[in-house]
């Protein structure tokens, strides 16, 4: 067996048997977040975008500073919170061209998408839908104004619904197409900038991870974690869940080894500073 085999192994043993010293399945931050585990911004904000899907008059816009907050995962479960009353699709695949976002919503309403996008748009728009549509178009890549007008022939369709989730610096960006684009920032008509996590939330974050992997779904354990050791995380991660979430993974392989060397099970303060965070702030 080669070295580095070797050294992979001995990692693997170490991590289990302090995972099993924990009472954990698997180390809950090294995944992207479930729905049941994601930690919901204001119920305000939450209220007012359900508002706005039901009483839609223009497009709804999810935004952020940063990279990580949660934008994606807020989508995911804002659609399957509504697939109940919509049918919903959701676009993930950035920069997407004006013809390839048409077709993608042709053929999941069924229609099929035909040679060019005028052509598509024509199928959709003559499309009989069994219920309204509702479609998140992640991390939105909106240079192109055809692909503006794309979505505007969405919006303007009576059942169809958009949300749009993205950088604030890119929708900051669409202004600078000109008039197209500055039209298109009118019509949105409503916005939520998704802040970091406060120093609860970074709370409810590590222990909704943690009941992820244990028996209890609902705890209020912070596991290995010190008060102290949270403090540091969060404020060095700039409250920022992704990561959080990334450091705290590392922190757990950290202690795994600690454990092994009978060094304790806690993550402390001192293994927190310890550790490199990422800047999540995009420019």
């Amino acid at each position: 067996m080669g070295r580095i085999r070797e050294i992979a192994e001995a990692t693997d043993r170490e991590l289990e048997e302090y995972l099993d010293h924990l009472g954990w399945d698997d180390n809950p931050f090294t995944y992207p977040a479930t729905i049941d585990e994601y930690v919901l911004p204001s119920h305000e904000d939450i209220a007012d975008i359900a508002s706005h899907i039901r009483n839609y008059t223009g497009p709804i816009l999810v935004h952020s500073r940063y990279s990580g907050v949660g934008k994606t995962t807020l989508l995911r479960m804002l659609l399957t919170e509504f697939e109940g009353d919509y049918q919903t699709v959701q676009i993930g695949e950035h920069n997407v061209t004006p013809y390839e976002l048409v077709a993608i919503v042709a053929d999941e309403v069924g229609v099929g998408k035909s040679s060019s996008t005028k052509l598509t748009e024509q199928k959709i728009r003559q499309a009989d839908l069994d219920k309204p549509i509702l479609i998140g178009i992640d991390e939105f890549g909106l240079n192109d104004p055809d692909t503006l007008h794309v979505i505007q022939f969405l919006n303007d369709l009576e059942d169809y619904h958009v949300i749009l989730t993205g950088m604030s610096s890119q929708w900051e960006a669409i202004g600078g197409l000109g008039s197209e684009g500055k039209a298109f920032q009118r019509r949105v008509s409503y916005k939520l900038q998704l802040e970091p996590f406060d120093r609860e939330q970074t709370t409810e974050l590590v222990q909704r991870r943690i009941g992820g992997v244990s028996d209890d779904s609902v705890t209020d354990d912070i596991g290995p974690f010190t008060e102290d050791a949270l403090d540091t995380i969060h404020e060095r991660a700039d409250g920022v869940p992704a990561v959080v979430t990334s450091v705290c993974a590392e922190l757990v392989g950290l202690a795994a080894y600690q454990y092994s060397e009978g060094m304790g099970a806690e993550i402390d303060d001192d293994l927190a500073r310890y550790v490199d965070y990422p800047d999540p702030e995009v420019e």
